[in-house]
């Protein structure tokens, strides 16, 4: 019986929806329509439809190749209602209120009417589109339907068979290192398969890439032009198939078949258009053959040579090039790297000769900006900011950058609607930051990553933090680790030492009251020092928008404490309560692994997924993680339809939630989430977005709570919807969430929310989670 009630009241709501759709709709459909003129009727788009494909997947290739040419496109529709038509006609028409005109200024749009569209024109794009996919014997007829006020136009398309490559054949020039390299190509890499479909755009593609294969192989003014695909119809055996003749066009600059050597190299590591400066006005420093000009030592030598690969006597190389580019930007001391070469009128040995003149122009060396930020953590504190910073770009002459700031801030946390005044704190922190374009090691590891642009770091810090009506927490951090970059997907982050010392202090009597009523709370606070090592990967697709599909991973090791209990077992020291310099240290392992796919839907929408797992170990000197690396679950950019950390662990329900302990009681050692967020346009900068959320944490060692990891963990999942708006302004997000629990712990388990009582403020209090964040949640 619940059951059927529930799903009745699911039905109503959805029927709801539909009706208030459907009037919308209607209103505005007749409010835009009845604007025209006599015989006018609004323009509903091009249909087609396609006869004859081979195969589904021809047809969605066809499909999307010809909708990009079927113009003009209708007007837009949000909802069945042509929003920026009507704020158009409003506008123009009558008196148009302030609501109309600002949807005029953003989503305006003129009509698109049914006889504006030039049939001939399009067909003629379609064809030429058809023919580049191999469609030569294709035919497109149309009919035009007319309705009272609006009407469209119905393409019907016959295909015909699509055209087979059957072989591609290579006519030599008679050059026999061009002809050599050439083939090999062709027989290696096979970018044109035996019975591949016709596509003029990967003809375009192949042509490319030979192009940039021979300029790796020192023909520095071949092109892609130089190369023409020739078909040939008539001496196949089947029909609809072709063999496909590669050469070299007849027209083709004599030096595109020659290639060309690096003869000299000079680098300018100063260089400045106002100065133009040049030999006759600098000292040149020769290292390794390579001309480096400056008035003075801006930029050493021996740590600029390793940068270079281009390198004197070698074949011009495009690729040496592009990774000397890439290196010498990596090094975030010079505002404009450019490679230029300079043409020798003699050859040598039939190898033309360039030289290589590197012009590299610094930023400035010093610099000191102070800000003011609005911050919003993945706890839900927010609050201002104010940093300063001092950079030094070239400490040392070698690209070496020095980085000194400090921070003061006050946080508070958005507790839902609410702000808890209990966990309000003021922030202040110095920091120290080294980092060195290049491993610094005790051994030579350097030519293992001359493609990576690895970075050493060193870094000290300390900070601060006072949270109102509970503590002081003072924290010194000290890492020595690495950073590369294998590739723009990839980067690694490995920090073999990282030690960290937090002492807690000046705490109330409500904190000391809290930690003797909860042992795991006290447990995870009384460890303070924390020495260890840690490595973050992470790889990422959305540094290029190349694909509608794209991915991101991340994953993350922090081991605390094993080598420092290595070395006392070593010297006879056992036990479970190691201490160091008087000081008991942490010990535990953890494991993150964070998954999100980023798929578009249309131009602007997205549908976004993420799933999160985490795992922390610890073992023995400690019972229980560091209160700072401890999970939790709820809040803005986790589970939103709860409130931060009020999930978990497991089952367990804080009784003083409401006094804000519960912060402090809501955490554990196990944590698995999962996200999905439909995001999609409203008004120019303003979006919108969907979303459901589960998830929740554990703990590994039982405590008395009803929150340890078991075999029963996937019925302790709290699941959560809701709607959000974003203010998106380029690389600065505003956002608003509100959710609500559609499964959530309760004294008898895990319960599905079973009504929904939106007109009661009593149910809106203890089920409608507000959440505030700056940036996306993932």
């Amino acid at each position: 019986m619940a059951k059927n009630r529930r799903g009745r009241r699911v039905r109503k709501f959805f029927i709801h929806i539909a009706l208030i759709s459907l009037l919308g709709g209607a209103f505005f459909s007749c409010n835009t329509t009845k604007h025209l003129q006599q015989g006018e009727r609004l323009y509903e788009g091009g249909k087609l439809k396609l006869k004859e494909i081979e195969s589904s997947k021809y047809k969605k290739e066809l499909e999307r190749d010809l909708e990009e040419v079927n113009r003009p496109k209708p007007n837009e529709k949000l909802a069945g209602m042509r929003l920026g038509l009507w704020a158009n006609q409003k506008v123009k028409k009558e008196k148009a209120g302030f609501y109309a005109k600002w949807v005029n200024k953003r989503i305006g749009e003129e009509a698109v009417l049914l006889d504006q569209v030039n049939i001939n024109s399009v067909q003629k794009l379609m064809k030429n589109r058809m023919e580049n996919l191999g469609y030569f014997n294709s035919e497109i007829k149309y009919e035009i339907v007319e309705k009272k006020r609006t009407g469209y136009i119905e393409f019907e398309i016959s295909s015909g068979k699509r055209l087979h490559i059957d072989s591609v054949h290579y006519k030599k020039v008679g050059e026999q290192k061009v002809d050599s390299l050439i083939l090999n190509y062709l027989e290696e890499e096979m970018p044109i398969k035996k019975n591949e479909a016709f596509s003029l755009q990967k003809l375009k593609e192949t042509r490319t890439e030979i192009a940039d294969y021979l300029k790796k192989q020192g023909y520095y003014y071949f092109s892609s032009n130089n190369l023409i695909f020739e078909a040939d119809t008539l001496s196949t055996k089947k029909e609809n198939e072709a063999i496909m003749e590669l050469r070299i066009k007849d027209n083709a600059s004599g030096l595109a078949l020659v290639p060309f050597k690096i003869k000299e190299i000079h680098v300018f590591p100063k260089y400045s258009l106002d100065t133009s400066e040049g030999a006759s006005e600098a000292d040149t420093t020769v290292l390794n053959e390579v001309e480096f000009i400056q008035s003075e030592i801006f930029f050493r030598p021996d740590r600029l040579y390793p940068y270079l690969f281009i390198k004197e006597g070698n074949y011009y190389n495009s690729e040496s090039e592009r990774y000397t580019n890439k290196r010498l930007n990596s090094l975030k001391t010079y505002r404009f790297v450019n490679i230029r070469y300079q043409e020798d009128s003699t050859f040598e040995n039939g190898n033309g000769q360039l030289t290589a003149n590197i012009y590299l122009s610094p930023l400035n060396k010093r610099s000191f900006r102070s800000e003011l930020q609005a911050v919003s953590k993945s706890n839900n504190f927010v609050g201002p900011n104010l940093n300063f910073e001092y950079l030094n770009r070239n400490l040392f002459k070698g690209g070496e950058a020095l980085r000194l700031s400090t921070k003061v801030g006050y946080e508070a946390q958005l507790n839902g609607r609410e702000i808890n005044a209990g966990l309000n704190s003021i922030e202040t922190g110095v920091a120290a930051e080294l980092i060195i374009p290049r491993m610094v090691t005790p051994f030579p590891i350097e030519e293992k990553f001359r493609y990576s642009i690895p970075k050493t770091k060193f870094k000290l810090s300390y900070d601060l933090l006072n949270r109102s009506q509970w503590f002081n927490l003072n924290s010194f951090l000290a890492v020595y680790g690495f950073e590369w970059n294998p590739n723009i997907f990839v980067t690694h982050n490995l920090n073999p030492v990282s030690i960290n010392y937090i002492s807690v202090g000046n705490e109330s009597e409500a904190f000391e009251k809290l930690k003797k009523a909860n042992p795991f709370l006290a447990r995870s606070f009384e460890q303070q020092f924390i020495p260890g090592l840690s490595y973050n990967f992470q790889w990422s697709q959305l540094v290029r928008n190349i694909k509608s599909n794209r991915f991101y991973f991340a994953f993350s090791a922090d081991f605390a404490g094993n080598a420092l209990a290595l070395a006392q077992n070593i010297g006879g020291v056992n036990g479970d309560d190691k201490k160091f310099w008087g000081q008991s240290y942490t010990q535990f392992s953890r494991f993150d692994f964070d998954l999100r796919n980023y798929q578009n839907i249309g131009k602007e929408s997205r549908l976004v997924s993420r799933v999160f797992a985490g795992i922390g170990l610890p073992y023995g000197n400690s019972v229980s993680l560091p209160y700072s690396k401890q999970y939790f679950s709820g809040g803005p950019n986790s589970v939103r339809a709860f409130r931060i950390r009020s999930l978990g662990p497991g089952n367990y329900q804080s009784p003083d939630s409401t006094a804000g302990t519960g912060f402090f009681d809501q955490a554990g050692d196990i944590k698995i989430e999962a996200n999905v967020e439909y995001r999609f346009p409203l008004i120019s900068f303003l979006k919108g977005a969907v979303f459901t959320d589960a998830g929740n944490v554990w703990l590994k060692n039982a405590d008395g709570r009803d929150g340890k990891f078991t075999s029963n963990w996937i019925n302790e999942i709290a699941i959560g919807s809701g709607i959000g708006l974003r203010v998106d302004i380029e690389f600065f997000v505003i956002r608003l969430d509100v959710a609500t629990p559609l499964r959530k712990p309760t004294n008898n388990g895990f319960q599905w929310q079973d009504s929904f009582e939106i007109g009661k403020k009593s149910w809106r209090q203890e089920n409608i989670n507000w959440n505030f964040g700056i940036g996306y949640p993932f």
